[in-house]
């Protein structure tokens, strides 16, 4: 039966991301909610000889107030230059660096103009080095009106899905039983964070994908799918 992932085009998620689409059989991305100015559209964690830092796209300001496919980078190169030099500061001596910042480095000097398309050149990077091939469309293209989870509930129904899956995140707010209603299952995802060969002192979980791909290459996928249980 198909299942059907959801979610926003974050930019380099952290690998709980990538564990629901080895698993779903359709990823629909959702792209016409509004850019969240505090969230991970635009943002997420890197390893530094100091711990955990930042790495954050640059994006013109009143951004918050559009959908994400309507949210424009910034054309100043100053935060394209900021990114690079902090990857190469906190990477360069990473097992796999010289294989995978060129790639970053292409994405990031590509002229993209919104922000998704950025995201999904470094989503479709990341899932070439894990392995995923998954059916992907967007949200928009559903023309679907209704909010919160009937939306959610209505973009499964579009796409023939018989289950949801769903990070533990959406727990409090999820109503399953509308999902149920309309002879839907919801799965719940399990995700026990991997170790793995990393820089800088002691091991940090729920980092950017980034993290995994300097340090291992090509063995991100199986570092990934070792995550998987039963």
């Amino acid at each position: 039966m198909t299942t059907i992932c959801i979610h926003q085009p974050d930019f380099v998620p952290y690998l709980g991301f990538f564990q629901r689409l080895v698993t779903a059989d359709h990823f629909i991305i959702l792209d016409d909610v509004k850019f969240i100015r505090d969230g991970w559209q635009h943002r997420d964690r890197i390893k530094s000889k100091n711990g955990a830092v930042w790495l954050t796209l640059g994006v013109r300001k009143g951004s918050h107030h559009l959908p994400i496919n309507q949210v424009e980078l910034s054309d100043s190169p100053t935060w394209i230059e900021k990114n690079l030099n902090l990857l190469r500061e906190c990477y360069s001596k990473a097992a796999f660096f010289s294989e995978v910042f060129p790639q970053v480095e292409r994405i990031y000097l590509a002229g993209h103009r919104l922000m998704i398309d950025f995201n999904r050149a470094m989503l479709d990077l990341a899932m070439s080095y894990f392995d995923i091939e998954i059916h992907v469309s967007l949200a928009s293209e559903y023309e679907i009106v209704a909010t919160r989870t009937a939306r959610l509930v209505e973009l499964v129904r579009a796409t023939m899905g018989r289950n949801y899956l769903s990070g533990i995140g959406s727990r409090d707010y999820l109503d399953v039983e509308m999902f149920q209603s309309a002879g839907l299952t919801v799965i719940w995802q399990d995700f026990r964070h991997p170790v793995y060969p990393q820089m800088h002192g002691d091991f940090a979980p729920m980092l950017s994908c980034l993290d995994l791909l300097f340090n291992c290459g090509r063995d991100a996928a199986g570092v990934l799918r070792s995550t998987l249980h039963g």
